[in-house]
């Protein structure tokens, strides 16, 4: 799947591309195209070229590189797509000055670059050389960056010229000269004919040009993760070998923002967000515990990371080994449809049964389920969840839940959360066995100061159960 099928993903990736400063149309364009990588060689040269950028850019930067970087960036802002020129070139269409114009403009700016690069020493980095569509329409070697049917492309051309210039001025009569007339027609056939010329040459080099400016749109991308790594402070995964996956101080960027934004607004102190470490293999894991535990989070995160990894950006974690998967499933929030008349039980289901049609698939996938069958009566919805939990089993798939649950079964992981903890929520995860359920709801809602009596009441009512 593409970058752009999984922004819409409630985790946080469109936040994370909203967030990245893409300085081209060409770099947002390349990356909202790119494909989920899947194979261990392609997510390792992507890291490693992520991890090696980064270090030559931010580790002990020197002003000369704070000074190659920032006329780098300045180049790629000038980039533009061209791709409509270039079928146009494709098709033999004869192309006018518009058109050889951007072929010159990007094939210079290919040339800067390309020296930009060399420069601030990116391994990796490959700009094709495009010196030769530079020569084709540059022949005077000016670097002039727009475009013009030059004289040194024909000596007759230049003699026609030469004779044009003095009999432009009208006569007395306010009428140009039959003579001119005749030897404009004549310019505009030879500088047709030049054109046609020049449009065959630049064909030959087409591939290359294109080339080019998509390595320009993937430098651009590369630069925007860098200072995404640097400002975020986010990590280099490791690929795992495995099946395993570990994190290690996992946050979300953009939690810990809006923390930011509130301390900022209100004067006051930002609240920490509690960093989460979890690990899985090949199976599934369960996590328990009260609402505003941060369950749901945890979810989020784990899907994130997972499409960060595998799309190349640094990793929102402290340190992590990371297994590659075919796809990412998530279910999360509430899956009612008005349009479709769907109830929340309903849609939820069917998110939960196209989980399925790709475990069934033979995908190797990531699935991440927030309190599958919720909305529905304790009992069924146990044994809903059993369910999914016993036909996962086994299958190659790694997969997260949530659940208030008191799920049986020995066949998967518990985890819950800590829970309050001197009157402040502790999200940290920790190994539970079956039959803990934590019952945390009530002093949950005192600390939000809901109505004591409505609480005394729900206490004798346990009570009296017990």
């Amino acid at each position: 799947m593409l970058f752009r099928d999984y922004l819409e993903i409630p985790c946080g990736l469109r936040f994370m591309f909203d967030t990245l400063q893409l300085l081209s149309s060409c770099g947002r364009n390349r990356l909202l195209d790119s494909q989920l990588m899947v194979s261990k060689d392609e997510v390792e040269r992507a890291i490693s070229l992520l991890k090696g950028s980064y270090e030559k850019l931010y580790n002990d930067v020197t002003p000369q590189v704070s000074s190659e970087l920032a006329a780098l960036k300045h180049r790629l802002m000038c980039l533009r797509e061209i791709e409509g020129t270039l079928q146009r070139l494709k098709k033999d269409v004869v192309l006018d000055d518009i058109d050889l114009f951007e072929i010159k403009y990007a094939s210079l700016l290919a040339g800067y670059v390309r020296a930009g690069v060399e420069n601030l020493g990116l391994e990796g980095v490959n700009i094709p050389d495009l010196t030769d569509a530079v020569k084709i329409l540059d022949p005077d070697g000016m670097k002039i960056e727009s475009f013009y049917v030059y004289d040194s492309y024909s000596k007759e051309l230049g003699r026609i010229r030469a004779e044009i210039r003095p009999l432009q001025a009208p006569d007395m009569a306010g009428k140009q000269s039959d003579r001119l007339l005749e030897l404009l027609e004549k310019e505009r056939l030879l500088e047709r004919d030049i054109r046609e010329e020049l449009s065959k040459k630049l064909k030959k080099r087409s591939s290359e040009i294109r080339a080019a400016i998509n390595a320009m749109g993937d430098l651009d991308i590369l630069l925007a993760k860098c200072l995404q790594v640097k400002t975020m402070g986010l990590c280099f995964p490791t690929v795992s070998t495995d099946g395993n996956t570990e994190y290690k101080g996992m946050f979300h960027p953009h939690i810990v923002e809006i923390y930011r934004s509130l301390a900022e607004r209100y004067s006051s102190k930002a609240k920490e967000f509690t960093p989460i470490d979890i690990s899985f293999g090949r199976e599934s894991v369960t996590i328990i515990g009260a609402n505003m535990g941060g369950k749901s989070v945890v979810l989020k995160m784990c899907a994130l990371n997972q499409l960060l990894f595998q799309f190349g950006f640094g990793v929102a974690a402290k340190e992590c080994k990371i297994d590659i998967k075919e796809d990412v499933k998530v279910c999360i929030g509430d899956e009612q449809n008005e349009t479709e008349g769907l109830s929340s039980f309903a849609g939820e289901v069917r998110a939960i049964e196209r989980v399925l049609e790709s475990v069934r698939s033979g995908k190797c996938i990531l699935a991440l389920i927030d309190e599958p069958a919720r909305t529905t009566n304790p009992i069924e919805g146990t044994a809903l969840v059993a369910a999914l939990l016993n036909i996962l089993r086994g299958k190659n798939l790694s997969s997260v839940m949530t659940t208030h649950y008191n799920v049986p079964g020995e066949f998967f992981r518990r985890l819950r959360v800590r829970g309050l903890k001197e009157g402040k929520m502790d999200y940290t995860l920790v190994p539970t066995s079956e039959g803990e359920i934590p019952h945390e709801a009530i002093n949950v809602a005192r600390s939000l100061g809901v109505d004591p009596q409505w609480l005394s009441e729900a206490e004798k009512i346990l009570g009296e159960d017990n």
